[in-house]
């Protein structure tokens, strides 16, 4: 036969054709190469197990293991990572010989067990998060003992013996004993810690499981700095032979054959563990954060955490009266009166403990991965709209019941629309992170958010202010017809704060970078500097339903049209407006960068329970700014020069230094088939 010929049979449909495998095909065929199937028998007679190991070598297979472990701790499975080393096969049999390793193999299957508990206890998985199946394999099982103290006294009997012997590979072996203990007991502490109770105001901590998690913790990020030292070189191919996961390919299901490429580069790996202890620490103290940050992920380092502390955060949490507290410290902070829980507890309780529920879930989504926040934040929209009306209600009781000594007129209403026009924020702004959105809907996408940005600047406007007056009228309280007044509803001048907090003004600069990216995109979009497909462009109106089809479940003051933003982005895209865009656009990006400036000036003079993660926000968006700032100013000039811009420039868009911001760099312009 020909290339290209088919076999045409009554008996042989094109779906056989498909069906078929190529023989020998490794990709294909999944029983080819079988034989070489590494089998612990092998092992041992080849000298890939030995039961005499020098340090050099114990140093390098348990960083080996260690890496496995973050790896499965990615979503890979258990026996392709951790149990692909041989001498887990049979730890009792292979290990009694060399005590050291014995110990170190018991602390780190007690880490597993606990690790495995607290992410199906939590519940915040996804599949793609962390497979829980064990595929036939005993996680009990054990070298010495499985009890965590007794595997803590063996580790230190080890390490005793280690000093002794001296040299730097016993030093190295002992830091690791050490190391895999704490993070053992760490993880004891943090998921038996039980219920925290707050000592005062400052947020002590009251629990000593919970104390010694964070000491334990913080001497695993010495043992690090010293581990990844002594790992410089340590790593033996020979000693390495040992990790095979062809063991355990006949547990997996046939078919091609699944591969993990373990981490070569040591400082990659301990990297990720400073990381990922770093993030178990921030566990340890969440019952001192406000509501506001824990509905934003306050256990993230860096990057977004790995399961094991999303899943430790959402058990802390998940303690009984937490939640509750939180959200009645949030609620005083917008002025809500805590003595209406007795003044007014027929309709208030109900009220506070419908909103625990939501807010109960909200806090497992913060605690879940982004798309599955994404996905499942389009379903609490409608949750908030009823707590909005009940708000409502709840408000006219308060006016009722404190009268003149209400210092808020809507305080419930406004915490409630606070809270869902953030979820709509976090919402919108994960697309970004998820890589939802094309570069034509971008400018759409931010004209919303600004929008939803001027709302919550508007309502904390005159939460503050209100705050403010109060303070300073504390001796000072004006007439009761004056205060109905101010309370009056009706349009009015908005009430802003003399000195606005930090977070305030960072959320005034977020608006108007944001305002301006809507501006230098929309124009970029007109001039042709962005590599959109026509079909994205055309189909404009029906991504707008799709995108913010889930907000409308909410009701807003106006709910904004797609012929509301098609009116903006024709003004901001008139060819004669060009330049009047960029420069308002330029303008926008300027009054960021002055907000910025007050924000530094606002964090110094600091607050009681700031955001901790205001700084490094502001970092961001000043990085953001900065770089559109740059775009702008080449683009005025090229315009001011009469330079052709479609067809010589283009523009790109990424998100560099932002999670959800992106930064715009004009480069030459390149063809499709050119590149």
């Amino acid at each position: 036969m020909q290339v290209g010929e088919m076999i045409e049979s009554s008996h042989f449909r094109l779906y056989d054709a498909m069906s078929a495998i190529e023989i020998m095909d490794p990709k294909m065929d999944s029983g080819y190469n079988n034989s070489e199937d590494i089998t612990l028998e092998k092992a041992e007679e080849t000298g890939i197990v030995s039961s005499n190991l020098a340090n050099e070598d114990l140093v390098a297979i348990m960083d080996q293991l260690l890496m496995y472990y973050l790896l499965w701790m990615e979503g890979h499975t258990i026996i392709q990572t951790c149990f692909c080393c041989l001498y887990l096969q049979d730890p009792a049999r292979l290990l009694k010989p060399m005590p050291a390793f014995g110990a170190f193999v018991d602390a780190f299957l007690a880490s597993c067990r606990r690790a495995r508990d607290a992410v199906i206890r939590a519940g915040v998985f996804d599949d793609e998060d962390f497979l829980p199946t064990m595929f036939g394999t005993d996680l009990e099982m054990c070298v010495f003992s499985s009890d965590p103290k007794e595997v803590q006294k063996r580790l230190a009997a080890e390490r005793s013996s280690l000093k002794k012997t001296g040299g730097a590979a016993a030093e190295a072996v002992a830091d690791r004993l050490e190391f895999m203990g704490e993070y053992m007991l760490a993880l004891v502490d943090l998921l038996d810690a039980g219920p925290v109770k707050v000592k005062g105001s400052d947020g002590k901590l009251a629990s000593s499981r919970l104390a010694s998690a964070a000491d334990r913790l913080t001497n695993c990020l010495r043992l690090l700095e010293r581990m990844e030292q002594s790992s410089v070189g340590s790593a033996s191919s020979e000693a390495l032979r040992c990790f095979d996961p062809s063991i355990n390919r006949k547990l997996l299901v046939p078919g091609p054959p699944r591969t993990v490429e373990p981490i070569q580069d040591p400082k990659v790996v301990f990297g990720m563990w400073t990381s990922h202890v770093h993030e178990m620490t921030l566990c340890t103290s969440l019952h001192q954060r406000q509501m506001s940050e824990m509905l934003q992920g306050c256990v993230t380092f860096k990057d977004q955490p790995n399961i094991l502390p999303r899943s430790v955060a959402q058990i802390c949490v998940s303690e009984p009266g937490l939640a509750r507290r939180l959200m009645l410290e949030s609620m005083e902070q917008h002025l809500f009166p805590v003595e209406a829980l007795q003044h007014c507890k027929k309709i208030a309780e109900p009220f506070v403990a419908r909103c625990e529920s939501l807010f109960l879930h909200l806090l497992k989504l913060a605690h879940s991965n982004d798309s599955r926040r994404f996905r499942r934040l389009a379903h609490v929209f409608a949750d908030f709209n009823e707590l909005q009306h009940e708000a409502w209600q709840l408000d006219e009781v308060l006016k009722t019941t404190f009268g003149a000594n209400l210092r808020h007129a809507r305080p419930c209403w406004v915490w409630i629309m606070e809270h869902c026009l953030q979820s709509m924020i976090d919402k919108l702004l994960l697309g970004f992170q998820l890589e939802l959105y094309d570069e034509a809907e971008l400018h759409m996408i931010y004209w919303y958010v600004d929008y939803l940005h001027g709302l919550r600047i508007y309502n904390l406007n005159e939460l503050c202010y209100a705050k403010e007056q109060s303070q300073s009228a504390a001796g000072k309280r004006k007439p009761a017809s004056a205060q109905r007044k101010d309370q009056a509803p009706g349009p009015r001048a908005v009430n802003k704060p003399r000195n606005p907090p930090a977070a305030l003004l960072l959320l005034e600069a977020t608006q108007s970078a944001v305002r301006g990216l809507f501006r230098l995109l929309a124009f970029c979009l007109s001039q042709g500097l962005l590599r959109s497909p026509p079909a994205s462009e055309d189909g404009l109106a029906q991504r707008f339903v799709l995108r913010f089809r889930s907000l409308e479940h909410f009701r807003l003051p106006h709910l904004p049209s797609y012929q509301d933003f098609e009116l903006s982005a024709i003004t901001a895209q008139a060819p004669v407006e060009g330049r009047s865009v960029l420069a308002a656009a330029q303008t926008s990006f300027l009054e960021a960068a002055q907000l910025l400036e007050r924000v530094g000036a606002a964090s110094k003079d600091g607050e009681s329970r700031c955001d901790r993660r205001l700084p490094d926000d502001a970092k961001s968006l000043k990085k953001v700014v900065v770089a559109n700032l740059l775009v702008v100013t080449q683009l005025l000039r090229s315009w001011d020069d009469g330079e052709e811009l479609r067809g010589k420039k283009q523009v790109n868009v990424e998100t560099l230094h932002h999670p959800s911001l992106v930064s715009l760099q004009v480069v030459p312009f390149k063809s499709k088939s050119r590149e």
